[in-house]
C-alpha cells in the first residue's frame, strides 16, 4: 500500500495513470482552496498494489477498505479504465480517496461494488 501525503510523494507512484490523476486532483485542491496541498487540510491518497491491501487496516486508522465498502460507509466508489476510486471521510475536512486497480477488487467480492 502506498501512501500519498506531499506532491514528493508522487515520484515514487509507479503507474503512470495513477500518478497524473493524483497529481490533478492535488493541483485541483490547491486551486479550489487557493493554498498549497496539505494532506491534514485537504485529505490524502492511498494506492492498493496487492490483494491484502484492501483488509489491512490503513496507517495509523482502525478500519480496511473492504470493511468500509462491506458496512456501505464510503462516499463514493468510481470506476476508471484501470482502477476504482473510493473516497472515505475521515472528518469534516479530511479524507482518503483510494485507488484500487481493478483485477485487485475483481478477485475479491465486497459489497457496494
Amino acid at each position: 500500500m502506498q501512501y500519498i501525503k506531499s506532491q514528493s510523494d508522487l515520484q515514487q507512484v509507479s503507474d503512470d495513470s495513477i500518478r497524473a490523476s493524483i497529481s490533478l486532483h492535488i493541483q485541483t485542491l490547491e486551486h479550489q482552496y487557493d493554498e498549497l496541498y496539505q494532506a491534514t487540510l485537504h485529505g490524502w491518497f492511498v494506492i492498493c498494489e496487492y490483494d491484502n491491501d484492501l483488509t489491512e487496516p490503513f496507517a495509523q486508522l482502525s478500519f480496511s477498505l473492504s470493511e468500509k465498502l462491506s458496512l456501505g460507509e464510503v462516499e463514493f466508489v468510481e470506476k476508471k479504465h484501470d482502477w476504482y476510486e473510493v473516497y472515505i471521510m475521515l472528518n469534516d475536512n479530511e479524507g482518503i480517496l483510494i485507488y484500487v486497480p481493478t483485477e485487485i477488487l475483481e478477485r475479491h467480492k465486497i459489497n457496494q461494488i
